[in-house]
């Protein structure tokens, strides 16, 4: 099994993609998604129904984590399919809707376990829609929305952590 991504890895990433204006943010766009077509459809049609600051946070936030595993697995990285989305997707939606009805201490332990495969990945994920509403430019996310990405996020860096070269 590969080592995770670092958290230097992550950060750097994060930071450096901050900094891109729009015409570089659609370049690299452009580009993930000629490596990546099923994944960048994905994400672009759960992003549809939300509202347009929370669904450009989302696809902003995806650029950020397939370039985390660009990084660190570069040419190792194979292609995801569509097939592969929906039963990720499906299973991450299961296990969200399970927590929901699960006791506190359990789902901070079924948390953990879950999300352990990329955890300084899953942590911008959180960190990032938990400061959203708090940024100079505040996004209003619902707990709807907040949840909404995170199953979609989770689910782009289960099936990106997948399709890494083992």
């Amino acid at each position: 099994m590969m080592e995770p991504l670092s958290q230097k890895l992550v950060e750097e990433t994060w930071e450096e993609t901050a900094l891109f204006d729009r015409s570089l943010a659609r370049k690299e766009m452009k580009m993930a998604g000629k490596k990546q077509p099923d994944l960048l459809s994905f994400v672009m049609e759960c992003s549809e129904d939300l509202d347009q600051q929370v669904a450009e946070l989302a696809i902003y936030m995806f650029l950020v984590v397939y370039r985390m595993f660009e990084k660190g697995y570069g040419k190792g990285l194979k292609g995801v399919t569509a097939e592969e989305l929906i039963a990720c997707y499906d299973t991450n939606e299961r296990l969200m809707e399970g927590l929901e009805k699960a006791h506190d201490k359990f789902y901070e332990r079924i948390a953990s376990v879950q999300i352990s495969t990329q955890p300084y990945v899953i942590k911008y994920v959180v960190d990032t829609l938990f400061e959203a509403p708090e940024e100079e430019d505040p996004i209003n996310l619902t707990d709807e929305d907040t949840g909404l990405v995170f199953l979609l996020l989770k689910t782009v860096i289960d099936v990106l952590n997948k399709r890494t070269d083992r």
